[in-house]
């Protein structure tokens, strides 16, 4: 079974998402059902900056590993914005990628002029990076997500027409019985 996507948004600016689901539906993308307040304990909690937010670890503690266990339930390709996350360090970043072993991970980064996270690059394949321009209404971002997680599905099928043709000449070059 192909593994699905989980597309991370990296920004410095925050995104309305809930605005935004009905574009990322047309690239069958939808959204893990959590609340805000998970998605926001779970930034803190990869950042380690439970103190500085006024939060006890044990207030943030299992809140990313919820976002994933939700994100997996649904089924389909999911989309998860963590702004906050564009100035992750290396650790912080493996540790938040460690909960999307079961996804393909297709990072979004919305960083304009500024330097994209380097961070974040360097555990991503290349093929599964993308930089956008800063300041992209909502809907935009949510147009691009939809186009690239279209993207993602043509090259898997892609992947997958060449394997059965491959399998099927493999047949053709066998004597007959």
């Amino acid at each position: 079974m192909a593994k699905r996507l989980f597309i991370l948004h990296l920004g410095p600016d925050p995104v309305d998402v809930q605005s935004m689901t009905e574009a990322l539906a047309v690239g069958g993308v939808r959204t893990p059902a959590v609340d805000a307040d998970a998605l926001a304990h779970a930034q803190v909690e990869i950042l380690r900056a439970h103190r500085a937010a006024g939060l006890r670890r044990k207030d943030v503690e299992g809140s990313w590993a919820r976002v994933c266990r939700r994100a997996r339930k649904t089924g389909t390709d999911c989309f998860v914005s963590m702004p906050e996350w564009f100035g992750a360090t290396p650790e912080q970043a493996a540790l938040a990628l460690d909960g999307l072993a079961d996804f393909r991970v297709v990072l979004v980064a919305t960083s304009g002029f500024t330097d994209p996270p380097r961070a974040w690059l360097s555990l991503v394949k290349d093929e599964r990076s993308h930089v956008l321009p800063a300041r992209l209404s909502d809907e935009q971002l949510a147009a691009q997500v939809a186009r690239i997680a279209l993207m993602e599905e043509e090259a898997r099928l892609d992947r997958r027409l060449a394997k059965v043709s491959r399998r099927r000449r493999m047949l053709d070059r066998r004597p007959a019985a």
